[in-house]
């Protein structure tokens, strides 16, 4: 008969005096019960000691460090109610809640007097488990038993039980969604959270807390301090295998994601040594790809408090953040700030107000490219346990945010669910969780969004699939996968590639986007080294595309767009090409209204770009051809092509371009791009209007360099 039986035959024997004792009995750590063992009992006890030191210290909300004593503890006498019911406090205060349920069931099964909290514990993993019903039963008989004059302890339980009924609602009514781990490529053993996307869905930047950080330190519960990590795709194709940023975005310290451009060029990183000191820099890329030093957010963001979530508006302008400071409705409060150009700084903070924030946490900010839709975590509206994911949609007529709405479950979970991002056009979205399939301590997940269901069988049949639908099979399968997220979505996706047009390498630029209505500037930006690029554009408008490059010519387009766009993806190629004697290109964005040669306002950024380019090139000589569309009578038009030539010629001359560098010639409808049986062929006055407006052009030919 081995030690351990010796110890169950004398437990018997000294308290019930029974032949036999199963697991469902309290086993203390007392030393008569282990006299064939004392080595080990004094090990195990030692430890346990070292675990109440940190345990009851109150030092830290984060228990993992008694844990581990705990633990060890635990290998040689598990069926102690007092450590079980620790080991589960513990668990409940870790990134691995879900470990807790059964050693409180344990705990309050052989000794309900255990302590005087365990039924609140006990209710706590319930919830976290999804077991709602048992949860409400706890969470009542605990609030049973506090005290007449503690009235907040009482309103914290009301709360809790009303977090487990939302529940039973929402796991009733789940949201169509897959919810995939990102596999090895992105995820490790190690801790992977908080992922920002670039609004096209092909740049991921997250937090890892891996061995090949910067510095290779760990922090006091033996965790590698933050570091950024970046993975890209291309479009249908699989992300690559993250690698650490490195220089100069990752330090010695902790550094982590906070908040990315829908460009995926302006990075917002946190830097901090703890918790609560921390601030938010931002860092851009640079035309070959590394990243600038990063630089403080500004003193109307930073403070002597905790900024830890931030999110830049489509056009950069506004700065949506979160911060812990005084002023606010409860912990973490969301607040905006507007980029004011003139002192090229950000403005002073302005809180969001009581819609949005409430008397408890709100974090993990994220705003949308569709510049209405606002995402954040929060446990003070509706939610369901811990930090649930909201959205909000702001109105510009009123100037209010709407009621915040759960997304619901699957994606909420009892949980923390935070650092939840959205793709343009709103099919992924991306979050950390730690779930049973998950790789390592924390993993990053992708979510896709489904749609209304048409056929039942068909789509319980593709529910049982385990694959991810890429942006490809999705376009191929709109009946089943569609935008049912927010139906107000009006955004598409325009990619492309910029190449030089003799090597047809693609090369770095500068590339301008105008709404072509409105005549504002909607984004600048430089593509990738690669000459690759992606914007989100509001569908339904019509925009000018400008390319330019030092030493080369110009390259432009004319984007014209509808609704039925929405969700969808353009593909819009440049090429540029040295200034060279003979070289023609042509300038789409000059625009003139029809039977006018009056030249529009949106046609000054094509121009201005073509002014740099002549007084890079001192002694080119140019020809401006003008070209108009097939309506009207061609001697008319062959005059009226000459008269806008000699427009787009004065406003050079105006800009300090010698007259006699600048021929003219008018065309006419001689050279059409888009023929007349073309343009009939088309379907609406939209599609028709734009092949006539193609027809609507200068072309530049280099007569001397």
């Amino acid at each position: 008969m081995n030690s351990y039986i010796k110890n169950i035959v004398l437990l018997v024997a000294l308290l019930v005096g029974q032949a036999a004792i199963s697991q469902d009995k309290d086993i203390p750590f007392d030393k008569r019960l282990f006299e064939d063992d004392k080595e080990g009992f004094n090990k195990a006890t030692k430890e346990i000691k070292l675990g109440d030191y940190k345990f009851f210290d109150g030092s830290s909300n984060d228990l993992s460090e008694p844990l581990q004593h705990y633990l060890v503890a635990q290998e040689f006498n598990p069926y102690s109610s007092i450590l079980n019911f620790r080991i589960g406090v513990c668990y409940l205060n870790s990134n691995q809640k879900f470990n807790s349920l059964e050693h409180l069931k344990f705990a309050y099964k052989v000794n309900p007097e255990v302590d005087e909290n365990i039924k609140f514990y006990l209710a706590q993993a319930y919830q976290l488990d999804g077991n709602f019903e048992e949860a409400i039963k706890y969470y009542g008989e605990f609030k049973d038993q506090i005290k007449p004059n503690d009235d907040a302890q009482r309103m914290f339980i009301v709360k809790k039980i009303q977090e487990c009924r939302n529940g039973m609602k929402m796991k009733a009514n789940p949201v169509r969604v897959w919810i995939d781990n990102l596999g090895d490529s992105i995820n490790t053993e190690y801790s992977e959270f908080s992922p920002v996307i670039s609004a096209d869905n092909r740049v991921l930047f997250f937090t890892g807390r891996r061995p090949d950080s910067k510095g290779g330190k760990t922090d006091k519960s033996g965790l590698f301090y933050e570091d950024v990590y970046v993975s890209k795709r291309s479009f249908g194709g699989n992300w690559s295998t993250s690698t650490n940023v490195s220089d100069p975005v990752n330090t010695e310290s902790h550094d982590a994601t906070v908040g990315l451009a829908p460009d995926g060029k302006s990075l917002l990183i946190y830097k901090g040594i703890n918790s609560k000191n921390g601030d938010i820099f931002i860092t851009k890329e640079k035309a070959d790809g590394s990243w600038e030093e990063p630089q403080s957010i500004g003193d109307n963001i930073n403070s002597e408090f905790h900024e830890s979530s931030a999110s830049l508006s489509f056009d950069e302008k506004t700065l949506f953040f979160v911060s812990d400071k005084p002023d606010g409705f409860g912990q973490h409060d969301i607040y905006v700030s507007y980029w004011d150009e003139e002192l090229k700084e950000w403005g002073v903070a302005e809180n969001l107000g009581e819609t949005i924030n409430t008397e408890y946490e709100e974090k993990g900010v994220f705003f949308h490219p569709d510049n209405r839709t606002l995402y954040f975590s929060s446990n003070g509206h509706n939610n369901i346990g811990g930090l649930d994911i909201f959205k909000s949609v702001y109105d510009a007529e009123s100037g209010e945010w709407s009621k915040p709405e759960n997304i619901g479950y699957p994606i909420n979970t009892p949980d923390d669910d935070i650092y939840f991002v959205v793709t343009g056009n709103e099919r992924y979205a991306y979050y950390s969780s730690y779930r049973a399939d998950g790789l390592g301590e924390k993993d990053i997940y992708q979510i896709t969004f489904l749609g209304d269901r048409k056929d039942p069988l068909l789509a319980e049949a593709r529910l049982l699939e385990t694959d991810v639908m890429d942006d490809e099979e999705i376009a191929d399968n709109q009946n089943n996968v569609v935008d049912n997220f927010t139906n107000n979505n009006k955004t598409f996706v325009v990619k492309g590639k910029v190449v030089d047009g003799k090597t047809k390498n693609g090369i770095s630029s500068n590339l301008s986007i105008i709404n072509s209505k409105t005549n504002e500037k909607v984004k600048e930006l430089i593509t990738n080294p690669d000459g690759t690029y992606s914007v989100i554009l509001e569908a339904g408008e019509s925009y000018a595309f400008t390319v330019s490059k030092d030493a080369y010519t110009i390259a432009s387009q004319n984007v014209v767009s509808n609704k039925k766009d929405a969700n969808t993806e353009k593909t819009v190629n440049f090429e540029l090409f040295p200034p060279t004697q003979g070289e023609t290109f042509t300038l789409r964005n000059i625009y003139f209204d029809f039977d006018k040669s009056d030249l529009r306002n949106v046609s000054v950024d094509e121009l201005n770009k073509l002014v740099k380019i002549m007084k890079d090139h001192p002694t080119m000589v140019i020809e401006l051809g003008g070209h108009t569309d097939t309506r009207g009578d061609a001697l008319y038009n062959t005059w009226l092509s000459e008269a806008r030539a000699n427009v787009a010629r004065d406003y050079l001359v105006n800009k300090g371009i010698d007259k006699s560098r600048i021929q003219t010639k008018g065309y006419g409808e001689s050279s059409p791009e888009v023929s007349d049986e073309e343009i009939k062929e088309m379907k609406g006055w939209n599609a028709k209007n734009a092949g006539h407006q193609k027809n609507r052009r200068t072309v530049v030919k280099v007569i001397r360099e």
